[in-house]
C-alpha cells in the first residue's frame, strides 16, 4: 500500500468515471491533493472500458477532466503508461499523439495555463518534493522500498512481453531490452 504522506505520482484511472479494480475511488483523490501530489492519467484501453476495442482518447480524456474537476489542474497529468501497455487507444499510440491530445484539452474549453500544468509544468513540483524526500532518507539512513523487499519479483518489458527480469542491476549487461522474446506468443504477429 501506498503511504500518501509525501507527493506521489499515480498513474491510474478514477473509479467514479470507469468502475475498474486499477481505478482511483474519489476519497484518494482527495489525499492527492491534501499531499499536493499528482495523478498522472494513463492511456490503458482495460481502465476506461470493458472492451479494448472501444476505447478512444475521449474516455482518457474524460477521466482527465474529471480530476481536475475534482482536485484541480495543478494536481492531474499524462502518464501514457507507453513503457508497459500491451495495447493502445487509437489515436494514443506513442508520443507523436500528444499535439492532438493537447488541443483537445484546449477544444474542451480550457486554458493554455492549464494546458501547461498537465503537460508537464506540475510534475516539476511533485518531483523537487520526490529530491527532497529522497535526500532526507539519506540523512535518516532510510533505505528505497526497492533496497529492503525481500523476495520481490523485477520484471522486464521487451516491447512483446512482460517477464521476470533476470537481472534487474543490469551486472550482466544486457540492457532492458537485452532477454529475447519467445518465439511465440500472444503479441507476436505470425
Amino acid at each position: 500500500m501506498v503511504s500518501l504522506e509525501k507527493p506521489w505520482n499515480l498513474e491510474i484511472f478514477i473509479q467514479s468515471v470507469f468502475d475498474c479494480a486499477r481505478n482511483l475511488p474519489d476519497e484518494v483523490i482527495d489525499l492527492v491533493r491534501e499531499n499536493n501530489g499528482i495523478i498522472m492519467v494513463t492511456f490503458v484501453p482495460e481502465h476506461v472500458t470493458t472492451r479494448r476495442s472501444e476505447a478512444t482518447m475521449d474516455m482518457v480524456l474524460d477521466h482527465l477532466f474529471y480530476i481536475a474537476g475534482q482536485i484541480g489542474w495543478d494536481h492531474v497529468g499524462l502518464g501514457s503508461d507507453f513503457d508497459g501497455i500491451a495495447s493502445v487507444i487509437p489515436g494514443l499510440e506513442d508520443v507523436k499523439c500528444y499535439p492532438r491530445l493537447l488541443q483537445s484539452i484546449l477544444d474542451r474549453g480550457e486554458s493554455e495555463e492549464q494546458l501547461a500544468k498537465v503537460a508537464g509544468e506540475k510534475i516539476l513540483r511533485v518531483w523537487k518534493g520526490v529530491e527532497e524526500t529522497r535526500d532526507q532518507m539519506k540523512i535518516e539512513g532510510v533505505l528505497p522500498v526497492e533496497d529492503v523487499w525481500e523476495d520481490r519479483t523485477w520484471w522486464r518489458y521487451d516491447r512483446y512481453y512482460q517477464m521476470p527480469d533476470p537481472d534487474p542491476e543490469d551486472k550482466m549487461g544486457l540492457d532492458w531490452y537485452g532477454v529475447p522474446p519467445p518465439e511465440k506468443g500472444l503479441y507476436l504477429k505470425e
